[in-house]
């Protein structure tokens, strides 16, 4: 899968770009949730997507 942002190409599987790490899919496979999950940033937010969903829900 080619990176819109910086053109690189990654696996098919990726969620987000090996080189710059903006996301390549709007719904990932994510490994926080550990299941199909659009967390709505352009980057992985890691551990952080719970601060993130919590801040969302207030």
């Amino acid at each position: 899968m080619q990176c819109k942002s910086c053109g690189f190409q990654n696996s098919e599987q990726a969620n987000f770009c090996s080189k710059c790490g903006k996301k390549l899919r709007e719904v990932c496979d994510c490994w926080i949730k550990k299941e199909p999950y659009n967390c709505g940033q352009d980057q992985c937010p890691g551990y952080r997507l719970f601060a993130v969903k919590k801040r969302l829900q207030s």
